[in-house]
């Protein structure tokens, strides 16, 4: 039977043409320390990526919380349904720490409620 395609051709086709990793790499960071010689970083290491104003006091904090709690507990149900084998124990198993955390700070909250 007759191909209709060619076969690729084999690599190297001669030592100009080989291909070299090294030097790929040894080009990128070439480019990358020339183009971000005068970069900053948006945000400095080790900050938090959304800041909490000072004036939130912490009965507001814990609830709030506690509603972030219930919506990650939410995604990760949802999540967890659509999958099975390990994948769904895990998202389920981060579903149930979710929870666990909510648990306390819904408790802290009543504690701040009684005082």
């Amino acid at each position: 039977m007759k191909k209709i395609t060619p076969d690729p051709p084999a690599f190297p086709l001669d030592a100009a043409d080989s291909h070299d990793p090294l030097l790929d790499r040894a080009a990128v960071e070439r480019a990358l320390s020339y183009y971000l010689q005068n970069h900053k970083p948006h945000r400095p290491m080790g900050t938090a990526m959304l800041a909490i104003p000072n004036s939130v006091n912490s009965e507001a904090a814990l609830a709030q919380a506690s509603d972030l709690l219930r919506c990650a507990g939410a995604c990760a149900n949802e999540a967890g349904n659509g999958l099975s084998g390990p994948a769904r124990d895990w998202v389920l198993s981060v579903m149930h720490l979710v929870e666990l955390a909510k648990g306390y700070v819904d408790k802290s909250l009543d504690t701040l409620a009684t005082h």
